[in-house]
């Protein structure tokens, strides 16, 4: 029979060999998954993940890459093992001014092109702008082993770095500011900034007129103040030129801006340096040789052509739209001295029907007598609401 004692005996030392067993085949089992497919790898301790930083986040939509002071460990593409060179560090907590990388810059290749700007084009005298790089050609390792160049030329400023797609610049003082980057080789001219000093308040720019006929002239008016004196005004516009140097710029209308809304813009600077724009009123410019509807001829009164049950089954094509300024024409058998009735397309809408005639608005629209009216006679018009004009036979 055997001894009691020595049967517990044998009973725990199995159980312990069981479990440091378990325990050994857990870990071996987690090693083999931290190495990948190869199970005959031995066990590796993985790299710290780089971080990136948030205020370094909009170039890399481009996919270039910039690490934050958190993290400076170099970068590997996917598609490559290489060793790469630590990158220049734009820290989003402390925004420090970038100093230049004390490294041998890389030899360009020139595959890396694209454009560059503040990120914020307009800041306050004493602040830091962002400089960033956004890349159009290349791919992202590329971007990162490229010599990048950023020439200051009205600090007297450069700083570079291999793979410095980003760079913060304080200013101290208020103006315009411009910025030229070398990357891999290609010479990019960026987006200026602008450094803003005692501000400057602009509560209006007004035009003469809201409708402009072809060949009449527009004249635009702006209103600034600043404690600082004001030194320039600066117009410019999309559709044409715009001349003037002062509070008033004028343009031109032409028959090629038939129907578009024509604005002018502002730019106003004083003596800290300070610019602000700002968009003016916008005018509608008429053709009268461009013509958009000829009128029907008959009695605006007649009920089975006209009646307020019949108008809104009318073609589109015979109504003066809402507020859009167009051309008219007197049809071909109107009498000489002709008289004109107009009616909304909505009944509804009688009481808000205003009829605006050769830019004057009518106190009356059933019927009037513009000046001149005869066939072929051309006219401006504008209704608040969509209408229909006759000429009465």
């Amino acid at each position: 029979m055997r001894n009691p004692i020595s049967t517990k005996r044998f009973f725990y030392k199995s159980i312990f060999a069981l479990t440091v067993s378990t325990a050994l085949f857990g870990l071996s089992a987690c090693g083999d998954e931290s190495t990948g497919p190869d199970n005959n790898a031995t066990s590796v301790v993985p790299p710290p993940t780089p971080t990136y930083s948030s205020e370094a986040q909009q170039p890399l939509s481009q996919g270039v890459i910039t690490t934050s002071s958190d993290s400076q460990q170099p970068i590997a593409s996917s598609s490559s093992k290489q060793q790469l060179p630590p990158q220049p560090v734009v820290s989003s907590s402390s925004k420090a001014a970038t100093q230049s990388s004390e490294e041998v810059l890389n030899e360009p290749q020139q595959n890396v092109s694209g454009t560059c700007g503040p990120k914020t084009p307009i800041i306050e005298k004493g602040g830091m702008a962002t400089w960033a790089f956004y890349r159009d050609a290349g791919d992202v390792f590329d971007a990162i082993m490229a010599p990048f160049v950023w020439n200051f030329p009205e600090l007297n400023k450069t700083l570079q770095g291999n793979g410095m797609n980003s760079v913060n610049v304080s200013y101290e003082q208020s103006g315009t500011y411009t910025a030229t980057l070398n990357v891999d080789g290609n010479l990019i001219t960026c987006e200026p900034l602008q450094v803003q000093g005692i501000p400057i308040n602009i509560t209006s720019c007004k035009a003469d007129k809201e409708t402009a006929k072809a060949g009449e002239t527009i004249t635009w008016t702006v209103v600034a103040e600043s404690e600082s004196p004001i030194t320039g005004y600066a117009w410019s516009s999309d559709k044409g030129t715009v001349s003037g140097t002062s509070t008033t710029a004028t343009m031109t209308a032409t028959a090629d801006m038939h129907k578009q809304k024509v604005a002018a813009t502002v730019a106003v600077t004083n003596s800290d340096k300070t610019t602000q724009t700002y968009a003016c009123e916008a005018v509608t410019v008429l053709d009268p040789e461009s013509v958009d509807l000829v009128l029907g001829l008959g009695s605006i009164n007649d009920q089975a052509t006209y009646g307020e049950e019949v108008i809104p089954t009318l073609p589109d094509s015979v109504f003066i739209v809402a507020q859009t300024p167009m051309t008219v024409q007197i049809p071909t058998g109107a009498p000489s001295n002709c008289t004109i009735g107009c009616k909304p397309k909505v009944g509804s809408d009688y009481m808000n029907l205003q009829v605006t005639w050769e830019g004057e608005e009518l106190t009356g629209f059933a019927y009037f007598s513009p000046a001149g009216c005869a066939p072929g006679k051309k006219y401006s018009v504008t209704t608040s609401v969509t209408a229909i004009c006759v000429v009465n036979k």
